[in-house]
């Protein structure tokens, strides 16, 4: 497929700005444009201040969130060399998840140090999942199975929590607060400033151990360290808004068919399109059907679902085709 990374990034910059002057304006109640200009030239406009203080927390949240799971899902990709895995598919969300409802239920005084306590639960099915594969040396398809048994565990354990309201309340894009965006913008930069600056070391991680070890370049070392920003932007993401499946699945695969596989254009690009993914969702929540809501992890889940059977039917139709 011919590639046009140009193209790509005049495409998603003004299919973002649209997006997030459309979530800003339409909503069950709109903002008429005179209002808006209004408030950016004087400063105040009394007649929307409210409804900008409910609006734009929730955009900029989805755009952090959007950003930081596609940036995971291409990271994951990279450390565990499988197109499948995700923080979602291998359990590192549900373990966030976890941990969150646990701090929530028994420690809520902690709220601002749960992204912290989130990235402790998520590290748990990674580690036990990297551990697994070092020590059995699973193929990629175990390697998903196993992702999906941790998963369905930790899932499991989730549903003692369900019959707490607060917690569902919490979960998803609705009633977010400053608060929230102020730990998303601080996680956000930090796990994806970080993940840019190893963009040259998450190319390489598609080498051999032994052709890693011909230019002294320590896989294993770099493969942990990829792993744990991973790990850091998913469990984040997910300790603000609860599970949004398959954003790190979609975004990279679609991706790598625009600019193709180097990280250094990978990595930038899955920022401004999962932030895309992730808003243009929750404002077709917002707006096809109002007054009701229809949560963005659905439009994830229709889209990432059919993309998932797709690419493990492709990939078992090339082993065939290698096999014979």
């Amino acid at each position: 497929m011919k590639q046009y990374p140009k193209v790509s990034l005049i495409v998603l910059i003004i299919l973002l700005t649209v997006t997030i002057y459309i979530a800003f304006i339409v909503d069950k109640i709109p903002l008429q444009f005179h209002q808006v200009m209004t408030k950016i030239t004087t400063g105040h406009e009394p007649s929307i201040d409210a409804i900008i203080d409910l609006r734009l927390p929730r955009i900029f949240i989805a755009l952090g969130v959007g950003a930081m799971l596609a940036v995971s899902g291409a990271l994951l990709q990279a450390v565990f060399r499988n197109p499948l895995a995700e923080a979602n598919i291998i359990g590192v969300s549900a373990g966030a998840l976890l941990m969150r409802s646990i701090i929530m239920m028994l420690l809520p005084g902690l709220f601002f140090y749960i992204p912290i306590f989130s990235f402790i639960g998520g590290l748990v099915p990674f580690g036990i999942l990297y551990l697994l594969m070092k020590q059995y040396h699973l193929s990629s398809a175990r390697m998903i199975l196993v992702g999906v048994a941790l998963y369905s565990i930790l899932n499991g354990a989730l549903a003692l929590f369900e019959q707490d309201p607060f917690l569902k309340i919490s979960q998803g894009l609705t009633m977010k607060t400053w608060n929230d965006v102020y730990i998303i913008v601080t996680t956000a930069v930090i796990g994806i400033g970080i993940a840019l600056f190893f963009m040259q070391k998450v190319n390489l991680l598609a080498l051999d151990d032994k052709q890693a070890n011909n230019i002294g370049f320590n896989i294993t070392l770099y493969r942990f360290i990829v792993g744990l920003i991973a790990v850091f932007l998913a469990s984040s993401a997910t300790a603000i808004v609860g599970q949004m499946a398959f954003v790190g699945l979609i975004v990279p695969h679609v991706i790598r068919r625009w600019v193709g596989g180097n990280y250094k254009r990978v990595l930038p690009y899955s920022v401004l399109s999962g932030a895309l993914l992730v808003l243009a969702a929750d404002t077709l929540g917002r707006t096809i059907h109002p007054p009701l809501e229809i949560p963005a992890n659905v439009f994830t889940m229709m889209i990432g679902g059919p993309l998932l059977i797709y690419m493990i039917c492709k990939g078992a139709l090339s082993h065939a085709h290698r096999a014979s």
